[in-house]
């Protein structure tokens, strides 16, 4: 399993979505034939976990209300149980070739408690960082349409009906002040956020390519 992370504006879905095109057949909606150089045939499937956010956190996201530190585990437990529902099913659509699976997971991982609480059910992924720096990924953001996560801005006052029902639970706490990018403490591969997105797409595959190779 391979996790692109990164703040939020960093590209991580950009430049994901961009390597799995280079992988194979596919997209990574659904399980696809990955085709390298050098390697044998594998299956790959792109998860985003944006999807797993429930619209009461978006709408608190819009209003610049991140969650609390339950809200974050709980939100991990859930994220992982869908990471593990997709793996079954492309385990038990690979039968009987068992070739080689690769999970693509995008995901800002933010805070250091979703990545060790994901990091316990998932040990042996390998993470990449794709690193930009706050201004960059601030302005990124602002220039996005349609999307859920509007920056580090101020709090707008208007009323979301169920969509922010946890509005005023969550603003109350301390864990939730900042949602600013914890420093990553353990070995992961670094990208510069700022490179084109084929360039850095291009160093996905390389590290796939070279777990590959390693496992032959």
């Amino acid at each position: 399993m391979f996790v692109v992370f990164g703040r939020p504006g960093a590209g991580k879905s950009t430049v994901s979505q961009a390597a799995v095109r280079l992988l194979g057949d596919g997209d990574g909606s659904k399980v696809c034939t990955g085709k390298l150089s050098n390697v044998d045939e594998f299956l790959y499937i792109y998860l985003d976990l944006d999807v797993c956010i429930p619209q009461w956190m978006k709408g608190n996201f819009a209003k610049g209300v991140y969650p609390t530190l339950a809200e974050r585990i709980e939100f991990t437990s859930n994220a992982c149980d869908y990471v593990t529902d997709k793996i079954n099913f492309a385990q038990n659509k690979n039968q009987p070739d068992n070739k080689a699976l690769i999970p693509i997971i995008s995901f800002s991982f933010v805070n250091t408690d979703m990545r060790v609480e994901f990091r316990k059910r998932f040990p042996h992924s390998e993470w990449i960082l794709v690193d930009t720096s706050m201004e960059v990924a601030e302005e990124r953001i602002l220039s996005r349409e349609d999307h859920f996560y509007k920056g580090s801005g101020d709090i707008q006052n208007e009323e979301e009906g169920d969509s922010t029902r946890k509005t005023i639970e969550s603003s109350d706490t301390d864990d939730n002040s900042e949602w600013e990018f914890n420093p990553v403490d353990y070995p992961h591969v670094i990208l510069d956020g700022n490179d084109e997105v084929a360039t850095n797409a291009k160093k996905i595959v390389d590290v796939i390519r070279n777990q590959l190779l390693n496992q032959k």
